[in-house]
């Protein structure tokens, strides 16, 4: 496989791939320069597959979720489900499904565990194990994980043995007892369930008299989600806007809904991942990925960048947002923000006297 994504990208792959990432035409380097090809090239913009992409086919629409779920059997039979998910960690790295960082996984985590002051348990829907081994490390709380996606059960088995792993659907969580959790964290999944309603309802149910749901979401600023942005995803995207995701939290009972922007953690994120891709594909090729296998992973891969490319445009054009939210069943206060100007009006100089009084000479 690596001979053959030398040759689409002609030895120059970090270069082909940059070229590609940041829209413009590719061009050669100079006969001189030819040692220096596959040396990082830290200058460039953040890398993507550039030849070995464009040849590759075309992403594939995400699927309605009723046919992923039908198909899932299928899936795992050829067993494209654990190439698929070398593919993404080769992407993003060991442990992730998508974009993320250890400071986005912590800043999650410190609003989990915020509120959590009785002994419980902790709930995880689409974490994936990055997130998952975050919170091991932090807490000593049980991580209760409900995955909908089938492929991903064993991987965050082996990943984080730890934590206790149910099968569920997007928008139908299992292995919650009622009132029983006190906090909930989730990725994506107001992106991908279809009855978002249902998702909010059984996520309130869960939550003990003062539980917390913390969740990272894309949400949408227009009538359509660009369906570029998410051919590569696990199925249908079904985004919502800000205000819808606001409605459905106070209509369930939850008394206090905050949001903090966090596309610009996402988009460093995408680039840093496409900024190693060059290189980290060529140690990928050399691990063992040959024949039907290694033309799936690099199959997988080319859709997956794709995809990313075309959701960082969204997210750059101002199309997509993704935001950390938290929902809490009771009332919270906003922390005061200390601006200049309330503190240059609370330091007043002494008034007369004061000094005196204060300091007395006698």
């Amino acid at each position: 496989m690596l001979a053959q994504v030398k040759k689409m990208a002609g030895g120059d792959i970090a270069g082909r791939f940059g070229a590609w990432w940041s829209g413009r035409d590719y061009v050669a380097p100079a006969e001189g320069d030819a040692a220096s090809m596959d040396a990082p090239k830290t200058e460039e913009k953040p890398a993507a597959k550039a030849e070995a992409i464009a040849e590759a086919p075309a992403a594939p629409v995400a699927a309605p979720i009723a046919e992923v779920k039908a198909k899932v059997v299928v899936e795992e039979d050829v067993d494209s489900g654990r190439v698929r998910l070398k593919a993404l960690e080769t992407l993003w790295g060991e442990g992730r499904l998508a974009p993320g960082s250890f400071a986005l996984d912590t800043r999650m985590i410190d609003a989990l565990l915020e509120l959590a002051d009785k002994p419980g348990d902790i709930g995880f829907i689409g974490a994936d194990g990055a997130l998952l081994n975050a919170f091991v490390a932090q807490s000593e709380r049980k991580a209760l994980a409900t995955e909908w996606r089938a492929a991903c059960i064993d991987r965050l088995s082996e990943l984080v043995p730890s934590a206790t792993l149910t099968r569920g659907e997007v928008d139908r969580p299992r292995g919650f007892a009622d009132h029983a959790l006190q906090a909930v964290a989730s990725v994506e999944a107001f992106a991908y369930a279809d009855h978002k309603a249902g998702l909010v309802g059984r996520i309130f149910r869960a939550l003990d008299a003062s539980g917390r749901w913390v969740f990272l979401d894309t949400t949408r600023t227009t009538k359509k989600t660009p369906p570029a942005a998410f051919a590569s995803a696990w199925a249908e995207p079904q985004l919502s806007t800000n205000d819808e995701i606001e409605e459905l939290l106070k209509l369930a009972g939850f008394k206090s809904v905050r949001k903090v922007a966090v596309t610009g953690q996402m988009l460093a994120a995408a680039k840093q991942g496409y900024a190693s891709l060059g290189q980290v594909l060529e140690k990928a090729a050399q691990n063992g990925f040959t024949g039907r296998e290694g033309a799936l992973f690099l199959q997988e891969l080319a859709w997956e960048a794709q995809s990313w490319r075309a959701r960082t445009r969204a997210l750059e054009g101002g199309a997509l947002e993704m935001n950390l939210w938290i929902a809490d069943k009771t009332e919270q206060l906003e922390p005061l923000k200390l601006t200049q100007d309330m503190l240059d009006r609370a330091i007043q100089p002494d008034d007369a006297g004061a000094g005196d009084a204060l300091f007395d000479q006698n």
